[in-house]
């Protein structure tokens, strides 16, 4: 089981673990490798080009989940639901694994080490509380969790924090299927080119967008965000994208909600898979897609699990 590889490697001691510095710091310098060299390198169930993930469509279960934000309790719950994965089975997180729970160290470093155990199985989408370093959204509180922590080592374990996040890719496609993203589409841009060259240092504006973008039904085609960051984009921008990739929907994240919801008559599917405060949703949400039988938006709906 899942939970059970968790708590072999982390030697859970009730909802925290112990780690020092060192092993740490070790841990997260190897993942960072792993990312680096995961780019262009084929895989039985995926290719990673640069920031997009081109998802194989012989994956069986396309298991999705939504903000954690610091909550492994949730992350465990979900964990015990799959149980199991199979060798054409895929994990993908939507991101927003830290900020606003006092365990995002904890949450990030479960989701690295799965990552890292099953690294054929596991997708670990950028979210907004994974910045770029000139985009940081507020609250960004994670240092203070590892201040906690790490004491005066903080900072050197936020650091490679910071270059992991740099590494993370921001979007996966499965053709004639689903587009998976933290935020939202790119109001203008569509081309899936594009969106895999997405970085701080080139195509910023789009980053900032599939990071940071909403949908609303009330908005045929965009305005600012009252975010302060990205766009709000309508059904219009929806069915341009949809159109043009060639996809059912798109799902994503970075809302809160109870569990999940639909905008642009389905188009637009948000999972939230955290609960509690500061949210104080009843339930959350994740997905579970059977590939072979995902036709339809009435099929991805179906798909959609809720826990108490």
């Amino acid at each position: 089981m899942l939970i059970s590889i968790l708590e072999e490697y982390l030697k859970l001691q009730g909802k925290s673990f112990k780690i020092n510095f060192e092993e740490a710091y070790k841990v997260l310098n190897l993942f960072l490798e792993d990312l680096i060299n995961e780019k262009s390198k084929v895989s039985n169930n995926f290719y990673r080009s640069k920031g997009l993930v081109y998802l194989n469509e012989n994956i069986e279960t396309l298991y999705v989940i939504g903000d954690l934000h610091g909550d492994i309790e949730s992350l465990n719950s979900i964990l015990t639901k799959i149980k199991n994965i199979g060798r054409n089975d895929v994990i993908v997180f939507l991101g927003d694994y830290v900020d606003r729970g006092y365990l995002s160290f904890e949450t990030i470093f479960s989701i690295i080490l799965l990552k890292m155990r099953f690294p054929e199985n596991i997708v670990m989408l950028r979210g907004n509380h994974e910045p770029p370093v000139n985009l940081k959204p507020y609250p960004h509180d994670f240092p203070y969790f590892l201040k906690l922590k790490f004491h005066d080592k903080w900072k050197d374990i936020y650091e490679i924090f910071l270059s992991i996040f740099q590494e993370l890719p921001h979007a996966a496609y499965m053709r004639s299927k689903v587009f998976l993203v933290h935020g939202g589409i790119p109001v203008k841009e569509h081309s899936l080119e594009v969106i895999d060259e997405a970085s701080p240092e080139k195509h910023l504006p789009i980053l900032e967008e599939l990071l940071w973008n909403d949908p609303s039904d009330y908005v045929d085609y965009w305005v600012p965000s009252p975010r302060g960051a990205g766009m709000l984009f309508g059904i219009r921008v929806s069915r341009e994208f949809t159109r043009k990739n060639k996809v059912i929907a798109i799902i994503r994240s970075h809302e809160p909600c109870n569990g999940y919801k639909l905008n642009h008559g389905g188009l637009v599917i948000t999972i939230f898979s955290r609960k509690g405060p500061p949210y104080f949703n009843e339930k959350l949400g994740y997905g579970k897609f059977k590939i072979g039988k995902l036709n339809t938006i009435a099929d991805i709906v179906k798909g959609l699990e809720l826990l108490e």
